[in-house]
């Protein structure tokens, strides 16, 4: 990820393709609200809108990069934008809109998805499948085209970079923890998975609340619950030879019988993965 303040050489698209293409997780609205209200900082909010794009929600086309006079600071009106958004008083438009503001005058610098390892030979074909995508003229098609093959490609990336942890019928890729502070002094643990289904059958991985979720992280005393999760009412289900990425972040207690995320440099964390279908403890190099 890449945060700066120059101007970046992506738009939202906003014409021929929906600015959002997939269903929009619930923790990004969540770290809306956190950014709106001071809780986490502008960085940490531009990780998610790269997240964002990462995953498709947010539709991104390369432009030429235009010379204009940078910013270095975000408009009150967009942190606004985003609390009235994550609190579902305005639409996911007029948030685009915000986000796209944030773009155009340089304060959130991203790239765009699918860039890295062209060397490979696999990576390069399936760029080349993803090109090929835009010879369907209907818009669903495309998407369609799109979105497996940018599966593809995601799970090539974890294949290629992160470390396998099988649990039952399931492999679970795991390419490290992401930990930083809030100007609060809160920290927030993220942890971004890749799930791939080896079974003959559904497999569904169950996270229906802080109190009843079969991922939580330790240190050995305390069980700390989640803050924020991108599970689709609880659950994941993966079909067989299917992959599912999915994100959980720990920080602030939002009740429910969550906890507030304590991270002491001194101990030592594990993430936990307690399905039904078997389990694994993780052990996150959070330095």
């Amino acid at each position: 990820m890449k945060y700066a303040t120059t101007l970046c050489a992506l738009i939202i698209v906003a014409a021929a393709s929906p600015a959002w293409a997939e269903p929009i997780p619930e923790w990004i609205k969540s770290s809306a609200g956190w950014w709106a209200d001071g809780i986490t900082s502008d960085a940490e909010f531009a990780g998610a809108i790269q997240h964002l794009i990462e995953i498709g929600v947010i539709t991104v086309e390369s432009v030429e990069r235009a010379e204009t006079e940078q910013s270095n600071s975000i408009p009150e009106w967009v942190k606004s934008a985003a609390g009235w958004w994550a609190d579902g008083i305005t639409s996911d438009a007029e948030f685009t809109g915000a986000i796209q503001h944030l773009i155009k005058i340089g304060v959130v610098q991203v790239d765009a998805p699918g860039e890295a390892q062209v060397d490979d030979p696999r990576m390069a074909e399936l760029q080349e499948q993803l090109e090929a995508c835009a010879q369907y003229t209907k818009a669903y098609q495309r998407l369609d085209c799109e979105d497996a093959v940018e599966m593809q490609i995601t799970r090539l990336q974890y294949e290629t970079e992160a470390v396998p942890y099988q649990v039952g019928p399931v492999i679970y890729y795991y390419p490290g923890a992401h930990l930083e502070m809030t100007e609060s002094g809160q920290p927030l643990l993220t942890i971004r998975m890749l799930a791939v289904n080896n079974g003959a059958d559904n497999i569904t991985l169950f996270c229906s609340g802080p109190a009843v979720c079969n991922y939580d992280v330790t240190d050995g005393s305390t069980a700390y619950k989640y803050a924020s999760t991108d599970f689709t009412s609880g659950s994941i289900t993966i079909k067989p030879d299917d992959a599912r990425e999915f994100e959980i972040i720990f920080g602030p207690n939002i009740g429910y019988g969550g906890t507030t995320f304590v991270y002491d440099p001194a101990k030592e964390y594990h993430f936990r993965i307690n399905e039904a279908f078997g389990s694994a403890s993780i052990l996150l190099n959070l330095e």
